[in-house]
């Protein structure tokens, strides 16, 4: 899935004619998609393959954006996108740049096929017996962004996508592997499923709860990051205006950086073709630099592109997140848990929703565990945790020293769904509030 044979000198000098101001950018963006699923139960073996391909180019100028788009990648889509654009350019002006791409390779997936006998392995091996469905695919894409005066360089990420379902309900998870170590995971999540199914959901509470590192993934993902995504904070003004607000204690900051997500997703670009930055999001507590796609960073000397992300050729970039780190405190898990007695131990969360309007945060989780004599054990019902964004960061009183990849999972942001990351550790809030959904 390579782009090496694209001719992106030719592709800036067609791009280039667009350009009528000294304001104006321009873009091609080429991309490859490939996803290879596992069939469903009682289906035939093997595995089904998705594969696309496509372009966009896009025109800015000043506040006014065009894009067009087509579903194959040749010469002659590009300059019949660019006329689309341009919507006055004579067809003899723009020669059709010359470059061909050789077919996908026929897709292999023996890890696909061999991961749902590994879960359930894993399942015996914690010795619950369910019935398990697995939803399990393999997501591949390439990406090229080609400017009027730059190339970027070509973008790969790969990832997998689980999700399972058993008659107490389903879960899903993100994973750059499909190792024992994820099949691991997913189990473990399975049988805490199964064994809080006859358990109550938990009294109304405010107290202390001990998160752990998936679950404080997302809750940061959506109460950090996408609050802080430039076109989320235009909402109430400009984005230039967060810059500098305190959200909460001195202990805390929250970073993104694509270029430190794992290797199978890392990023050097993003969507726009701007380098990515290592963004302090919060430091210290403090704002310091919101979510910006290039044309939210055209509008403030204190705002920094490089956070662009498409959900594909069809859409335009926007600010979002790609790969969220909390810096790590001083604290073991084991002392989070001995400062949370009688709380609430919240492992996964099954759906996350932000209120911009409200600026008020949502976390449902499918089940929780009591903290008693130091140990997350006793299981319980479904919960939700509910606050205001204002009120999150000072509501983190303890972070854990051990960080863990997590995939943050699925963000369906104005419905365009994106895979976002994290390397989190577990943290403790107080004074957030839980209740049964």
């Amino acid at each position: 899935m390579a782009f090496d044979d694209i001719d992106t000198a030719g592709v800036a000098r067609t791009i280039a004619r667009l350009l009528a101001r000294p304001e104006d950018a321009a873009d091609a963006y080429f991309e490859r998609i490939e996803e290879v699923a596992l069939p469903a139960d009682g289906k035939a073996p093997g595995f089904r393959v998705r594969f696309e391909e496509g372009l966009a180019v896009r025109l800015e100028r000043g506040e006014q954006s065009w894009l067009a788009t087509a579903d194959r990648i040749d010469g002659r889509a590009l300059t019949e996108a660019v006329r689309r654009v341009a919507r006055t350019q004579p067809r003899a002006e723009l020669p059709d740049p010359r470059f061909s791409l050789a077919p996908p390779a026929p897709a292999e997936a023996d890890e696909v096929l061999g991961f749902p006998s590994a879960v359930r392995q894993a399942v015996r091996e914690r010795q619950a017996s369910l019935p398990v469905g697995l939803d399990v695919k393999r997501h591949r894409r390439t990406l090229l962004v080609v400017g009027a005066r730059i190339a970027s360089p070509i973008e790969r990420e790969a990832f997998y996508s689980v999700t399972a379902s058993t008659p107490h309900g389903r879960w899903g998870g993100l994973f750059t592997t499909l190792d024992d170590a994820a099949a691991t995971h997913v189990a473990r999540a399975l049988v805490r499923a199964w064994r809080s199914r006859e358990a109550e959901p938990p009294e109304p509470w405010s107290g202390p709860c001990v998160l752990g590192p998936e679950a404080a993934a997302v809750l940061l993902h959506e109460a950090v990051a996408h609050a802080l995504e430039a076109d989320t904070l235009a909402l109430g003004g400009h984005p230039e205006a967060a810059v500098g607000v305190r959200l909460g204690a001195e202990h805390v900051s929250v970073i993104d950086d694509p270029s430190a997500a794992p290797q199978p997703v890392r990023r050097t670009v993003d969507d726009e073709g701007t380098p990515v930055l290592r963004r302090w999001l919060v430091r210290d507590g403090t704002v310091e630099q919101p979510l910006c796609d290039r044309a939210w960073a055209a509008t403030s000397e204190r705002l920094a592109a490089g956070a662009g992300r498409r959900g594909g050729r069809h859409q335009a970039p926007v600010p979002r997140s790609h790969h969220l780190e909390l810096v790590a405190g001083e604290h073991t898990e084991e002392e989070l848990l001995a400062d949370a007695e009688d709380g609430l131990y919240l492992p996964s969360v099954s759906r996350g929703h932000l209120d911009p309007h409200a600026g008020t945060f949502e976390l449902r989780f499918p089940n929780a565990l009591r903290i008693q004599n130091r140990v997350a054990s006793t299981p319980t019902g479904p919960c939700v945790l509910r606050g205001r964004i204002g009120d999150l960061l000072s509501a983190v009183v303890a972070i854990g020293s051990e960080v863990r990849p997590a995939g943050a999972g699925w963000c369906a942001k104005g419905g365009v769904r994106m895979p976002v990351w994290a390397t989190v550790p577990a943290i403790r809030v107080e004074g957030l509030q839980v209740t049964a959904p």
